[in-house]
């Protein structure tokens, strides 16, 4: 009999703590919660602006390594011409000095 006494006192303690949490629940659902975001807007959007800026540099230095990159040469073009000739006159001499054994 005891623990039915307090099984029931228990079971009204928690409806009573529902009931309260429901009666806060309509009272939140009642009140009308406005949210200002022009303070949020403005704050995107020089975000924004900022990001845009950001952007450009970045693109600008993009084109310029690219245009460094388009003009870059790792030898000038008279050593590769040499380089190239030398080969032959040394391609030729050898020939030259395998038929005449």
């Amino acid at each position: 009999m005891a623990k039915l006494e307090e099984l029931t006192e228990l079971l009204v303690s928690e409806i009573q703590e529902f009931e309260e949490a429901v009666k806060r629940l309509e009272k939140v659902q009642d009140a009308k919660i406005t949210i200002d975001l022009t303070e949020l807007k403005s704050v995107l959007s020089n975000h924004e602006m900022v990001i845009k800026n950001q952007n450009s540099t970045v693109q600008e230095t993009y084109s310029k390594f690219a245009n460094l990159m388009k003009q870059a040469k790792i030898y000038p073009k008279w050593a590769v011409i040499l380089f190239i000739v030398s080969l032959a006159v040394n391609f030729i001499g050898a020939a030259i000095l395998l038929i005449l054994k």
